[in-house]
């Protein structure tokens, strides 16, 4: 095991963080433009906090030493709270949903929701996942060349709109992949400038289209929860599991609540897990001994049949492939909260009202946690490990960790088993991967890949 933390160290002195060097003016924000991933790296370097200089944001503290985010995200969490720019990106959208809500409504909504989501309420919601991934299977023979990224975010969002509503919605004629699309446009590499520059009242193309996409979605939810109101027993789906919720007084949601939860859902829900197949598949492509040895096991548990929610247990090794991919490519490269009172992290100081970051995407990489960090070995989360905590925290952590865990999971795992039962993925784009600027790790480029048919599948 790699170098381990003494995170009992007692400082002698509390400083200001370094400051990672950046051009004047604009500070790191050319390097974070260009290459992501490799800024983070680079960052922390120079220590387990480190200042970034950000245009639009301002100093931004990076955080790379897992004990230091332990401290962020649960022991001292309450002296943080959701930062301010996420709020103002993504308000309008999301409301008061449980990625941007705070305190006691966050705690009512988090009980309320949480049933959702237990294991036994996925193993319902598997079946839609199952014929879905089969029939994305099925349209993948001939396809010839494809956008992996493209492919995967498609597949998880019909997933998540058919669990959410039932399998007999309309998807297609709602237009609902669409409409998501204009909604994440203004977080696409080419459209974050000018999302930053120009204000979302001047009437520019994206914003229009921004504008309509939530119109148009709020119209759906509406149209859905208005029919299925009094027949929720009638139904498995999420939507009629948030219309029984309660919390500990027996209260339920309000409608404006359940319109943010159901758009914090179908916005938010399915890109993150859309990210972490398509660098599984991106990583499989440059170590074929890796893919031979999934597909060994899908051969040995599945033989000739897909894969459904009961084979999961025994699927240990799809579900490292999986979990190595995230180390590698969090989906989440890092998480953003904002300083409420000053606060001390190792030995160093940071003012009240700071962007704090815990960077998964350097503590993932970092060779004090992980040897050999940049090899792709899933091998590694195999039994017991002893490495820090968070050392490792791709859903984040703490009270906030990710509430779709086990269903992104669950999901990534039987859509990686049936696909990659019956198809290789031979990358035809360039290997070299530049990353952008996104609150997901998403690739500038299209990653594309060749669909060939495994013999005898």
């Amino acid at each position: 095991m790699a170098e381990q933390f003494d995170a009992d160290a007692t400082p002698v002195h509390e400083a200001d963080p370094p400051t990672y060097d950046g051009a004047p003016l604009i500070g790191n924000t050319l390097q974070l433009v260009r290459e992501q991933g490799g800024l983070f790296e680079a960052a922390a370097e120079r220590g387990d906090v480190v200042r970034l200089r950000l245009l639009g944001l301002g100093e931004l503290y990076q955080v790379n030493r897992p004990d230091l985010v332990e401290r962020v995200l649960v022991s001292d969490r309450d002296s943080y709270r959701k930062a301010t720019q996420t709020q103002e990106d993504l308000g309008d959208l999301l409301g008061q949903g449980l990625l941007l809500s705070e305190g006691e409504l966050w705690e009512r909504q988090r009980e309320r929701i949480q049933p959702a989501f237990y294991m036994d309420r996925i193993a319902d919601y598997a079946d839609t996942i199952t014929a879905q991934v089969d029939a994305a299977a099925d349209d993948w023979s001939g396809a010839g060349t494809v956008d992996v990224e493209d492919e995967m975010k498609a597949l998880t969002l019909r997933i998540l709109v058919k669990s959410i509503f039932g399998s007999e919605i309309d998807y297609e004629g709602l237009g609902i992949r669409e409409t998501v699309g204009d909604l994440q446009e203004p977080g696409q590499p080419a459209k974050q400038p000018v999302a930053r520059m120009v204000p979302r009242w001047v009437p520019i193309p994206m914003w229009r289209r921004y504008r309509r996409g939530i119109d148009h979605l709020e119209g759906v939810i509406e149209t859905f929860v208005d029919a299925r109101r009094g027949e929720a027993d009638e139904h498995d789906d999420l939507l009629s599991t948030l219309l029984a919720a309660t919390d500990a007084d027996g209260e339920g949601m309000s409608e404006r609540l359940l319109r943010d939860e159901l758009m914090t859902f179908l916005f938010a829900g399915h890109e993150t897990t859309a990210t972490a197949l398509t660098f599984t598949w991106y990583l499989l492509s440059q170590r074929p001994e890796v893919e031979r040895r999934l597909v060994a096991e899908l051969d040995e548990v599945l033989g000739d049949r897909p894969a459904t929610f009961g084979d999961l247990p025994d699927l240990e090794y799809t579900e490292r492939v999986l979990q190595e991919a995230m180390r590698l490519y969090p989906p989440v490269p890092q998480i953003t909260r904002e300083t409420t009172e000053p606060v001390t992290l190792g030995e160093y100081s940071i003012p009240a009202g700071a962007t704090v970051s815990p960077s998964q995407w350097a503590i993932h990489r970092d060779g004090r946690c992980w040897d050999d960090p940049m090899a792709f070995r899933p091998e590694r989360f195999a039994g017991e490990d002893d490495r820090p905590a968070f050392a490792y925290f791709p859903f984040g952590g703490g009270p906030r960790r990710c509430i779709g865990q086990q269903f992104a999971m669950v999901e990534g795992k039987l859509i990686l088993a049936t696909l990659a039962r019956r198809y290789h993925l031979e990358l035809v784009s360039d290997p070299d991967v530049d990353l952008s600027v996104s609150i997901t790790t998403r690739p500038v480029d299209p990653i594309e890949a060749r669909v060939e048919p495994r013999v005898d599948h």
